[in-house]
């Protein structure tokens, strides 16, 4: 809203000041060089008080009021009149340039508005670090130079707590998401004393920042390929082959840094981060295809204590493909399981029943939950439609109000990993929200 009232405010002006241009057939510069520093001024001090949050969204906007403002200072202090001959086609340009660079300024506050961050809800206080990690026994798949596979890792952890030792929580996020996808399911997770780890998967994530400064953004053949099978583009047993490479590469990568944590043979994992973990205790939590990743190393890894997929399909339990079809695990699934779904991908896996994958797993498993929000969209269970609605809209939300979808998903998660993992109340979820 503040965005739209800003575009609005900024087209006005400059729409006014043609007007009144047109009426006194005069370019009216020192009224125009007045707006400019009255502009800045006003600007400012509503960035002093915090109506405008400091920050990428409006630094186009300061930089652009910046510039007009020490020109108009600039034209004041030299006293220049106004003498040329008024053109009503210079005006008008004028201000169609005007509108022009006012509208690309303001499109970051448009496109991400500003918005209340959803509040933890636990006692502790949070902090957070990031690690970057080369893992020295993979080559880079996607890289042309001979490299080892970089891994950026970011931890949330509860700050000053009483507590000995605490659960591990490790997230992988969905095809080009980025670490801080689900940021505030991880701090409220650490704010009730969990030590949460999210994982960049470099050339999966839409950009992976390491703290080398290089930074890696996503592979334009995997996004590609993400997006044809999206939409159904690919022949079934392709896209099977297709998404079982990647998902070997994710577990590849979450293993690793699961063992880095616990291990930590490189040393660059901050000693007082291991030193917080229950290594009895360890949970594992992902979007879309980082929600497979964690319920397949669930299949595989003894020390995994609970597993939560967030609207994935679980790829590892078609453990082949043959005569045209997929062959599902049928297998006790280990460990306690639960699936959260979108309204749309809830029902189609309730009409294929436990011929889908997750269903399949849930009828196997020691214990297991199938739960949807209704009226939640794919994107809806990450954080992304607070920071950008509009671009969450455009690659998958449902009609279900954002922040109660989030805050549902938070509550549903923390509940179910207190229940698992420190073995704390009843677990009372619902199979509809």
């Amino acid at each position: 809203m503040l965005g739209i009232i800003t575009l609005v405010v900024a087209l006005g002006a400059q729409i006014a000041l043609l007007v009144y241009q047109m009426i006194t057939k005069n370019h009216q510069k020192k009224t125009r060089n007045i707006m400019r520093l009255a502009a800045f001024c006003i600007f400012l001090l509503l960035l002093i008080v915090n109506v405008y949050w400091w920050g990428f969204r409006w630094i186009g906007l300061f930089v652009l009021l910046s510039i007009l403002a020490v020109i108009g200072l600039i034209s004041l202090i030299r006293k220049k009149q106004d003498v040329t001959e008024f053109k009503p086609f210079k005006a008008i340009l004028i201000c169609i340039n005007s509108c022009i660079l006012f509208a690309f300024a303001i499109i970051p506050g448009l496109m991400f508005p500003q918005f209340q961050p959803i509040e933890a809800t636990g006692k502790y206080d949070v902090k957070t670090v990031s690690v970057t990690l080369t893992d020295d026994k993979r080559i880079e798949a996607y890289s042309e130079e001979e490299e080892n596979r970089k891994l950026t890792i970011q931890f949330w952890y509860p700050e000053n707590t009483t507590d000995e030792n605490m659960p591990l929580v490790i997230f992988s996020h969905g095809s080009f998401g980025y670490r801080g996808s689900n940021m505030s399911t991880f701090e409220d997770l650490a704010s009730n004393g969990y030590v949460v780890c999210s994982i960049d998967h470099s050339y999966h994530s839409f950009f992976a920042k390491h703290m080398d400064d290089t930074m890696t953004t996503v592979n334009i053949d995997f996004l590609n390929d993400a997006v044809s099978i999206t939409n159904n583009e690919y022949d079934v047993e392709y896209a099977f082959n297709l998404t079982h490479e990647w998902l070997e590469l994710r577990k590849a990568d979450m293993s690793y840094v699961l063992n880095e944590i616990i291990d930590n043979k490189s040393g660059n994992i901050p000693e007082y981060i291991c030193s917080m973990i229950d290594y009895e205790k360890i949970g594992l939590t992902g979007h879309s295809l980082g929600g497979a990743t964690a319920a397949q190393l669930g299949r595989e890894l003894d020390i995994i204590d609970a597993v939560i997929v967030i609207d994935g399909t679980m790829l590892g339990e078609g453990i082949e493909f043959k005569n045209n079809a997929e062959l599902l695990d049928t297998r006790v699934y280990p460990v306690p399981l639960l699936n959260l779904y979108n309204e749309e991908h809830y029902h189609d896996a309730m009409n294929q029943g436990i011929a889908y994958n997750n269903i399949s797993a849930s009828r196997n498993a020691i214990e297991a939950y199938d739960v949807v929000i209704k009226g939640s969209g794919h994107l809806n269970f990450t954080d992304l439609p607070l920071f950008s609605p509009a671009l969450a809209k455009l690659l998958g939300t449902g009609d279900v109000d954002s922040r109660y979808c989030i805050e549902m998903m938070n509550h549903i998660i923390l509940d179910f990993f207190d229940y698992t993992l420190k073995q704390q109340g009843e677990l009372d979820l619902k199979t509809e929200y």
